[in-house]
């Protein structure tokens, strides 16, 4: 028998003796992990390119608590307000007596609602957009206005302080809604959710690119 012969059998020999051994515990991990990547890569990939499921649940889940609103609204007869903040949202009451609106605090619907981190509102009012403040903005305005009529001499005889947020949005004990466009988005994506009230007090959410 030749080298050639020799060194071909000797091959052979090692192939069939991998084939019966199979891989090393190793090897699989190596496999495994290549896998899990893959699906990693493929999941990230279908996020970005597909719907923004969290988007989605926070545009729908709004266009619910603002039906709910209304309907609460006309069966007390009671005027409340959507104040929209650049990361999230609340709902607030016309205090009559007071002059005012006061933030609902003692409702677990309507309590204020925090956007999930990388999401952000924008709003639109009669075709303009309207600058947002963040709810840390917000509430340093509040507290800057208790400051000021803790220490007015011109003392109501209402203890409500007057609170300077106003509702972008009014939502009337007769049912009727301000029109407005809001939209939902991720940072650095140019897709989002819209909610709108329209004129015939309509509300309708749909996804939209938002360079529009």
């Amino acid at each position: 028998m030749d080298r050639a012969t020799c060194s071909n059998s000797a091959f052979e020999h090692v192939v069939r003796r991998r084939a019966v051994s199979g891989f090393t515990l190793l090897e699989l991990l190596v496999v495994i992990v290549i896998i899990g990547i893959i699906i990693s890569v493929a999941s990230v990939s279908v996020n970005v390119l597909g719907r923004d499921n969290e988007i989605e649940d926070q545009a729908k889940r709004l266009n619910a608590v603002i039906s709910q609103a209304r309907e609460e609204a006309e069966m007390q007869a009671r005027d409340t307000g959507l104040y929209i903040e650049r990361d999230g949202y609340l709902f607030m009451r016309y205090n009559y007596p007071a002059r005012t609106w006061l933030e609902i605090e003692d409702d677990e619907l309507l309590k204020r609602r925090e956007l999930p981190a990388g999401l952000q509102n924008r709003l639109w009012l009669e075709g303009r957009e309207v600058i947002l403040k963040t709810h840390a903005e917000s509430m340093k305005d509040v507290k800057q206005s208790a400051a000021e009529a803790s220490s007015s001499s011109d003392s109501s005889q209402s203890n409500v302080v007057k609170d300077p947020r106003v509702p972008q949005v009014a939502i009337l004990s007769s049912g009727d809604l301000s029109p407005f466009e809001l939209r939902m988005e991720r940072e650095g994506k140019d897709f989002s959710w819209h909610l709108v009230g329209k004129p015939d007090n309509s509300l309708t959410v749909e996804i939209t690119d938002a360079q529009h």
